[in-house]
């Protein structure tokens, strides 16, 4: 198992996958159009992020959006996982956890010292991420009308 930043056909190949994505992560809280998934993830490739590939034997096994931003709160430049996705045939070996520690480095090596993320509340991926420290810092909150 290696990890290497995404070639453009393989990007190319990860943004085919961007409906299960986006079903998946949002837990049914964005409506599931695959120009929605498109809208959504265009500007990030667009402002200089990437994927990070898990791969063995040519195979793409997940994948993880990784990019730099503004945190809106502190004005400093931030790290940002955009998304984080092993196909269903891969899921609990470890690739999510090696996936991020990959884009903390690769983050790291861009001189970047803090990496942010957003998790929908009902995500399995929360507790992956808590097990890699990341703190819950903020909370969004809604309620029918």
């Amino acid at each position: 198992m290696q990890i290497r930043r995404a070639t453009y056909e393989e990007t190319q190949r990860i943004l085919s996958h961007s409906l299960e994505v986006l079903k998946e992560a949002t837990m049914g809280h964005v409506k599931q159009r695959r120009k929605k998934a498109l809208e959504l993830i265009t500007p990030f490739l667009s402002n200089g992020g990437y994927y990070l590939i898990c791969h063995e034997n040519n195979r793409v096994l997940g994948w993880i959006g990784v990019g730099s931003s503004v945190d809106m709160n502190t004005d400093e430049m931030i790290g940002i996982i955009t998304e984080l996705y092993v196909l269903p045939n891969y899921r609990n070996k470890g690739i999510a956890k090696t996936l991020c520690n990959e884009a903390f480095i690769y983050l790291k090596s861009e001189g970047l010292n803090k990496v942010q993320l957003n998790v929908f509340s009902g995500n399995r991926a929360k507790s992956i991420y808590e097990e890699l420290g990341f703190k819950e810092v903020s909370t969004v909150m809604e309620r029918k009308i």
